[in-house]
């Protein structure tokens, strides 16, 4: 190979290694450029699929937040109204009505009272005695009347007089009723038997009365049902806390006191008063710790439970 040819040589094998070179370097940088998008591209889709996948979280955790308030005022709200009973509904001429017992419902109300009385078809009504002229301006006698006799009658409200099966059918389990038979015998009892089985709210019932004779037979057909007696003196209240199938003992508020709260106790039954309805005679109840009471102010009770009940 002569001088030339041999400078032509070296020529080309230099061009080829700078074509090399080019094309190495190349592939480099498209290498790099590959793994700086892969690598940097998917750390801003992180970045921009942080806040997407956080924010069912965060908006959970709102909503736990917004519910922890709600259900600590429900169940506040709960124990305030397990300590009132409403009297008759609310005071007024239309005690013992729906309008009466719509009123402390709305009030917040959980526990509402129905004395009953029974009709000549042997029905239950809701009445506080069998005199009809008090709540009815109508002279007779409720027991010596037919159901459509009784239907024809107004209150002095002008609402009709309700018959207990309508009281459970309106509220259902909403409630729980006190259901105070007024009259003792046999036709009371089963009549009172006959309402709660066919309107299905035996959990949702305390059976009340002022004898021991409607009591304890509402013992053997309603075990679990809790029993409660209505007290007329302190002779009455000596008398209740011997007999085991009264579980609590409403005393007038005058036996209000703290020896007969603890007699009670002592006795395994829970202590109620009645009819309290000023702030002070509230209030007095809340301190010395009783179980429950009867008031015609549903509102009021409850207010005052909520301030005070929980500083006890």
């Amino acid at each position: 190979m002569n001088e030339s040819e041999n400078n032509r040589d070296i020529r080309r094998r230099g061009r080829n290694r700078k074509l090399i070179t080019i094309v190495v370097m190349l592939l480099l940088c498209i290498a790099l450029a590959a793994f700086i998008l892969s690598h940097y591209g998917k750390s801003d889709n992180k970045k921009a699929d942080k806040p997407a996948n956080e924010a069912p979280a965060a908006e959970q955790a709102a909503d736990e937040a917004t519910d922890e308030p709600a259900e600590a005022k429900q169940a506040a709200d709960s124990e305030a109204a397990s300590h009132v009973y409403s009297h008759r509904g609310s005071a007024g001429d239309d005690e013992l009505t729906f309008a009466a017992y719509d009123r402390a419902i709305e009030a917040g109300s959980k526990f509402i009272e129905a004395d009953v009385v029974v009709s000549g078809s042997g029905t239950v009504y809701v009445a506080h005695d069998d005199y009809a002229m008090d709540m009815t301006g109508t002279g007779g006698y409720f027991s010596g009347m037919t159901d459509g006799q009784i239907d024809k009658l107004k209150t002095k409200s002008g609402s009709n007089v309700i018959k207990l099966k309508d009281l459970f059918e309106r509220y259902g389990d909403s409630v729980t009723y006190i259901v105070d038979i007024k009259y003792t015998g046999s036709r009371n009892v089963d009549a009172f038997t006959i309402a709660v089985r066919t309107s299905g709210v035996e959990d949702n019932v305390i059976a009340a009365s002022s004898f021991f004779d409607v009591l304890r037979p509402l013992d053997e057909s309603f075990p679990d049902m809790p029993k409660l007696y209505v007290c007329a003196d302190q002779a009455t209240f000596d008398l209740a806390l011997g007999n085991d199938y009264v579980d609590i003992i409403s005393v007038p508020k005058k036996n209000m006191t703290a020896d007969n709260l603890k007699a009670a106790r002592d006795h395994k039954k829970k202590f109620s008063a009645w009819t309290l309805n000023s702030e002070e005679e509230i209030r007095s109840a809340i301190d010395l710790g009783v179980d429950s009471y009867f008031t015609d102010d549903s509102g009021l009770a409850i207010k005052l439970e909520k301030k005070y009940r929980t500083e006890q």
